[in-house]
């Protein structure tokens, strides 16, 4: 694990000091508030996927895996896929919106193989885009374990109509270190994202579920 900014790691701390009591375990929020971007022009918007560098435990992405044939019968049998589409299936989902709807809220990935990517699209497209998600194409000859693993442990941000962009870091279970670690990835590759980097950056908060926000100092 790479050393974190203190930082972070104090702000972790005092977030999970705010916590109000509560009977479920409660997550661990990222919030960026962004500035001196022109959100009109379609270049300065972004969607962008980030493997976290510490596990989400029971928060792991549920992973929806589109395929046929032999790459079926791997991904039924792979950890960490929740449910496997077949051609046929997915066929049978073309015109039937809410059913569309009620798979892409289900889901936050949706693995496809590549020949069946239009089909997709048309069965999936409409509810998968309201929803800020897209199908990703499975890369020929790629190993589904590992590509699962990778997905089941992403969040995805976007920044869109409203200068901010906010995610899950982690768990109050987690040890702080891994959270910080999670947020500064985070905030990292949406700096990346940014033309003028940490200048593009107005606030940092991090948040639990129930407790107040407590701003990162950087």
């Amino acid at each position: 694990m790479q050393t974190v900014s203190s930082k972070f790691l104090a702000a972790v701390k005092k977030a999970k000091e705010n916590m109000k009591p509560s009977k479920f375990k409660q997550s661990v929020e990222i919030i960026i508030n962004i500035t001196g971007v022109d959100l009109s022009k379609p270049q300065n918007r972004f969607t962008e996927i980030i493997e976290l560098p510490n596990d989400l435990g029971r928060k792991k992405r549920k992973i929806l895996v589109i395929a046929s044939g032999n790459l079926a019968i791997e991904a039924s049998r792979t950890e960490g896929v929740a449910k496997v589409l077949t051609r046929e299936e997915l066929e049978a989902l073309v015109g039937r919106k809410r059913e569309a709807k009620k798979i892409a809220s289900r889901y936050d990935f949706v693995l496809v193989d590549p020949s069946l990517m239009g089909l997709a699209a048309k069965a999936l497209g409409a509810a998968l885009g309201s929803r800020g998600k897209t199908p990703i194409p499975i890369p020929p000859g790629s190993e589904l374990q590992k590509l699962v693993k990778r997905y089941a442990n992403s969040v995805q941000v976007q920044l869109r109509k409203i200068p901010q962009v906010a995610c899950l870091v982690g768990l109050e279970e987690d040890d702080d270190e891994k959270i910080a670690e999670n947020a500064e990835t985070v905030l990292n590759r949406v700096m990346d994202k940014l033309e003028k980097r940490q200048r593009n950056i107005s606030t940092i908060y991090l948040k639990t579920t129930r407790g107040k926000p407590v701003k990162v100092e950087i």
